[in-house]
């Protein structure tokens, strides 16, 4: 594990030194270009020099980490492009178009998810593109302006050659778009990997779009597994008939693996075999109450600090409702309580396992330290 560490600190440093070399390289080429009226060249560097520093506009403006494996493809992509003109002029406009659209969306995804805009996905989508449309033609805006300032002739070629930039920015725009509106429609499976990856390196932010029944119907035939749980009741043991304390603590339990571990999904009123039970059998006088319940458990006995990394909703499933629990990985231990004491879980396969001492220190150390 320690050769694994070291290796991936060695790949962090080797990234982050290409990275600015070629942003040195790039900066150069604009300001060469500019000095040689190489005005293609120059939007070409401009939009690789653009899509270099996204993760950081991103970062800064919104306070979203990107992947480590987007900011790697970025960077093959930029050097490829860079020391090859003919993939610079066909493929990197479209590319950036892509990239900005993404960028757009994941804006309108950060104020759905906060709950400041309604869900309209063909809103988010139009909203994507005209950003990234947006964007690009502000880039060509400035460098007339620049050429205007440093008096340089406007020639026909020069028109020529923006207005094909700006439709290969525009397609990918659209692919962009496309992508976004069919992925808010729950069309497109693939895309939600992508999202599952923001989300793993922004536990604190939630993504996805609101749950359907076909989802967690799916999740019913896929059965258990090391991130997927399926708890009868929240409360209630089903063979005493009587409300047990330690039926919830299993709950808690699971939920904290979760946390621990590489986040899951947690479903209340399910059997072990996927059969739908309902919440029903937890005896609440409302949803409401049953809601509150589980808010007040998740705060007493997890903590205020970590309900914004588990995400829950009533799903009805054939008249019954059961509650689907999505938990993200936590950037720091969290603890269980019980009475006097304080446990920490982790997934092991299936199983929500207790780990203590020495193995407590080291999973720490190696899960959260990295």
């Amino acid at each position: 594990m320690k050769f694994l560490n070291w290796i991936n600190k060695k790949t962090r440093k080797i990234n982050t030194s290409l990275s600015v070399i070629l942003k040195f390289l790039l900066f150069v080429s604009v300001i060469s270009s500019v000095y040689y009226n190489l005005w293609h060249m120059m939007s070409i560097s401009l939009l690789l020099l653009l899509l270099l520093f996204l993760p950081q506009l991103i970062k800064k403006s919104h306070k979203i980490k990107i992947p480590k494996e987007f900011e790697f493809l970025l960077l093959i992509f930029v050097i490829i492009a860079f020391f090859s003109r003919k993939i610079s002029s066909l493929v990197t406009p479209i590319f950036f178009g892509i990239a900005m659209g993404f960028f757009g969306f994941l804006i309108m995804l950060i104020l759905y998810s906060n709950g400041k805009i309604k869900k309209d996905p063909l809103f988010i989508s139009l909203f994507a593109f005209c950003f990234s449309v947006t964007t690009g033609f502000l880039i060509e805006l400035s460098k007339y302006c620049l050429k205007f300032i440093l008096k340089h002739t406007l020639s026909d070629n020069i028109y020529i050659f923006t207005m094909n930039l700006m439709i290969s920015v525009t397609l990918g725009s659209i692919i962009a778009s496309v992508i976004g509106y069919f992925y808010m429609r729950g069309r497109i499976s693939f895309f939600k990997k992508i999202i599952e990856m923001f989300e793993k390196s922004n536990p604190n932010l939630h993504f996805r779009k609101k749950n359907t029944v076909s989802d967690v119907e799916n999740l019913l035939e896929v059965g258990e597994s090391g991130n997927l749980e399926f708890k009868s009741t929240l409360r209630k043991n089903l063979y005493t008939q009587e409300i047990d304390k330690k039926v919830e603590y299993a709950v808690l339990k699971t939920i904290n693996a979760f946390l621990n571990s590489e986040g899951g999904i947690l479903l209340i009123g399910v059997g072990d075999k996927g059969e739908i039970i309902g919440i029903d059998k937890d005896n609440f006088s409302s949803n409401d109450k049953f809601l509150l319940h589980f808010t007040n458990l998740i705060k007493e006995k997890i903590g205020k600090k970590y309900i914004s990394l588990i995400n829950f909703e009533l799903v009805k499933i054939k008249n019954k409702f059961i509650l689907e629990i999505r938990c993200a990985r936590s950037k720091s231990p969290v603890f269980l309580k019980e009475e006097d004491n304080e446990n920490f879980y982790i997934r092991i396969g299936p199983a929500s396992t207790r780990i203590e001492g020495s193995n407590l220190i080291e999973y720490i150390d190696k899960k959260f330290n990295e």
